[in-house]
């Protein structure tokens, strides 16, 4: 990987070298940059190259947690990750209970997303039995896409912490237009949710694909793995 310490926006030139030279990572230092919060969010999602943020503060994970622009910046994934652990209380440090008290509305719309991804893990076996089933749950049929960036935590092992402690059957919800049509990025969620780092995913897939037994002893053997995950 060919690291290039730059700021935002980012200089024509720096931008050419990623056409010639795709082992090319952005480092952008957010006290360098001109563009703050979700302009900066936005022009990245547009400018659409691996990248990540180094300096980040409260302010801009605030405004990534309500943004319309889908992005991958893993520093802010890991910092959102941390956050939600710890409101649900999965983490116990307390790194971010100021940050948690003042922007509770925000964290509970994403928990609330997160945690109906337990409905989705059935629903997109096509099946009937399981459609009804997911559809007998209280409808969302929002268009919403503020937060969209909940299923960018999708691709790290480490989130799946979430699901540690879950919330009741009656938190549940039906994101229709989640869960059907294709609105985050012109990808459907199918695409995010379907990451080999989801273990709730590739079980379910195993047991569909008559492989239950055979996922369950490699994890067995794999279950040390994740012992010593660090998140800050």
């Amino acid at each position: 990987m060919n690291i290039i310490e730059t700021k935002a926006p980012l200089p024509i030139d720096d931008i050419k070298k990623y056409f010639t030279d795709k082992s090319i990572f952005y480092n952008v230092d957010y006290d360098k940059c001109n563009l703050k919060g979700s302009k900066l969010l936005t022009y990245l999602s547009n400018l659409d190259l691996p990248c990540d943020i180094k300096n980040i503060d409260d302010n801009l994970i605030f405004d990534y947690l309500n943004s319309i622009s889908l992005v991958t910046i893993p520093s802010l994934e890991k910092k959102v990750i941390q956050i939600l652990l710890e409101f649900k209380g999965i983490l116990k440090n307390e790194l971010y209970k100021d940050f948690i008290e003042k922007n509770k509305d925000i964290l509970q719309k994403w928990v609330n997303k997160l945690e109906s991804l337990r409905l989705y893990n059935m629903f997109m076996l096509n099946s009937p039995e399981f459609k009804n089933y997911v559809e007998s749950f209280p409808k969302d049929e929002t268009k919403d896409i503020s937060g969209i960036n909940f299923v960018s935590l999708l691709k790290n092992e480490e989130f799946y912490l979430f699901y540690n402690i879950l919330n009741t059957n009656n938190d549940l919800k039906y994101y229709v237009n989640y869960f059907n049509d294709y609105m985050f990025k012109g990808k459907n969620l199918f695409a995010y949710w379907s990451s080999d780092k989801n273990p709730l995913f590739l079980l379910t897939w195993a047991i569909v694909n008559g492989k239950g037994i055979e996922y369950i002893n490699a994890k067995k053997q794999d279950k040390d793995v994740n012992k010593n995950v660090s998140l800050v």
